[in-house]
């Protein structure tokens, strides 16, 4: 038995071997080609790193909201018989919106007007006959009371019918109504919805390790998705005093022109609060970095005899914004990068320049 095992372990070693000597001799022959030949050079895109003055900024979301809103009411019952608004209106403080139908107050306003007058001459007969002991004090009083009766029910009255008409508690921009002419409506029921807009907050949050960055009357840039191209200046208005306890954040406020109506209440926005600018920042197209657990590097282009050469160059990053990033460490500018191409390179690796890009 173990002279049949003895020879079958040769035979195996005999086989083994020979792949392993065969891809041995093959990888051999593939590096004497390689070096008969040269590397292959690779077609690549590059861009050169530039100097420019870079606006840092603070980045965060934030929510639109009205300086004041509310939804217009009445506080009696009635039917409205006529508005004088149309929905998306722009309105003026005290200017009238709707009207309830008051007259069967005024008819009461008026009934109440003719017990006066003979209220006011009870009242004044009973005056003259008490100054003159003709009258007992308790008639006096009575007289007195009947008539301050009928003062206080012209006033109610009178308070009545103001409330009848609904009016802009400020000015602002109406929303959609509620409502239709001859409709029954109770106190406290919506009318129409009323918004200042203009200007207008927009409310964000930022971590507490920023708010050493920002102050009142700093500049902020809004940005919206209805409008991505328009950028929408403004100023912090309120930094909260209350820190978030789970979260760590606090609330910022900023107030923003709205002229065009271009920010509506409840509009999801982007902030950028505006810091101050680096001058002189190495700054590279965002395609050039390579991202990599163990370290960001580019791949530098320079020109060894006839030959570009690209060997990486680990970096270290700052800002990116607008499809740019800064790099803080590891790039001088004037070096050219690699912007396409990178995958097929490695340190060391011939290139051919097919592109040069530009600003």
């Amino acid at each position: 038995m173990w002279k049949r095992f003895l020879i079958a372990f040769v035979v195996l070693l005999i086989i083994f071997g020979g792949i392993f000597g065969f891809k041995a001799y093959m990888d051999a022959k593939t590096k004497q080609a390689q070096m008969m030949h040269g590397i292959p050079k690779t077609y690549v895109t590059v861009a050169y790193a530039k100097l420019q003055n870079w606006q840092l900024y603070l980045e965060s979301i934030g929510n639109v909201v009205s300086i004041d809103s509310v939804n217009a009411t009445t506080q009696v019952s009635g039917q409205i018989e006529k508005i004088y608004f149309d929905s998306g209106q722009t309105v003026k403080k005290g200017q009238i919106l709707t009207k309830l139908d008051d007259s069967t107050q005024k008819a009461q306003l008026e009934q109440y007007k003719a017990q006066l007058i003979l209220d006011e001459f009870n009242y004044n007969q009973y005056k003259e006959l008490y100054k003159k002991n003709a009258a007992s004090k308790a008639s006096y009083i009575q007289a007195l009371s009947a008539l301050k009766q009928t003062q206080a029910l012209i006033a109610q009255t009178q308070s009545i019918i103001d409330k009848m008409t609904i009016k802009a508690p400020f000015s602002g921009v109406l929303g959609i109504r509620y409502v239709s002419v001859g409709q029954y409506v109770n106190p406290g029921q919506s009318i129409i919805s009323l918004y200042t807009i203009d200007p207008i907050y927009v409310d964000f949050t930022l971590p507490q390790n920023d708010l050493e960055k920002i102050k009142v009357g700093q500049e902020v840039e809004i940005h919206t998705d209805s409008n991505p191209n328009e950028v929408i200046k403004g100023t912090i208005k309120t930094i909260s005093v209350n820190i978030n306890s789970v979260s760590r954040n606090a609330t910022v406020r900023a107030i923003v022109e709205n002229k065009g109506y271009l920010l509506k209440p409840g509009m999801f926005a982007k902030v950028n609060i505006v810091l101050p600018k680096i001058p002189n920042a190495v700054v590279v197209p965002s395609l050039a970095i390579t991202y990599n657990p163990y370290g960001d590097y580019v791949y530098v282009v320079s020109k060894k005899g006839n030959e570009y050469i690209a060997n990486t160059a680990y970096v270290q990053l700052g800002q990116t914004q607008d499809n740019k990033v800064v790099v803080l460490k590891g790039l001088k500018s004037g070096q050219m990068v690699v912007t396409q191409g990178q995958l097929k390179l490695r340190n060391g690796s011939p290139v051919i320049i097919e592109s040069v890009e530009k600003d």
